[in-house]
């Protein structure tokens, strides 16, 4: 979990069930009645939904990648789609579903087709 200690400051500082050491128990949660998810060493990857509906909206960018880490649905607003150019390879963000190459290889892309078209119309007029 890459951001972890972003994720206890955003528990200790905005979570209204995180309480710190209540009933001997340290990093308390009253939600759980026990220790937070978020603090306890054995869980690689902890869950918690109070958290994740009520706490996480507050930080839209923690939000988004904490969401990727844990393959759940994101707002398509913020993400985009993650796409390798045909043409060169390089990996961007495309704009829409479709878009299957960078900007610099959609310019010539485009101006390999209309030098296509016009040699196509040209023999035509020949």
């Amino acid at each position: 979990m890459q951001n972890k200690n972003k994720i206890k400051q955003l528990v200790k500082h905005n979570c209204a069930s995180y309480l710190g050491d209540k009933h001997g128990i340290s990093n308390y949660c009253c939600w759980k009645d026990g220790s937070c998810v978020f603090f306890d060493q054995g869980n690689p990857i902890p869950n918690c939904r109070y958290f994740e509906n009520g706490v996480l909206p507050t930080d839209q960018k923690l939000e988004r990648e904490y969401k990727l880490e844990r393959n759940m649905e994101v707002d398509s607003q913020i993400a985009k789609p993650k796409v390798n150019c045909k043409k060169c390879g390089t990996t961007f963000e495309a704009n829409s579903n479709r878009q299957s190459y960078c900007e610099k290889c959609k310019k010539q892309n485009a101006k390999e087709k209309i030098k296509l078209r016009v040699r196509k119309l040209r023999q035509k007029e020949a």
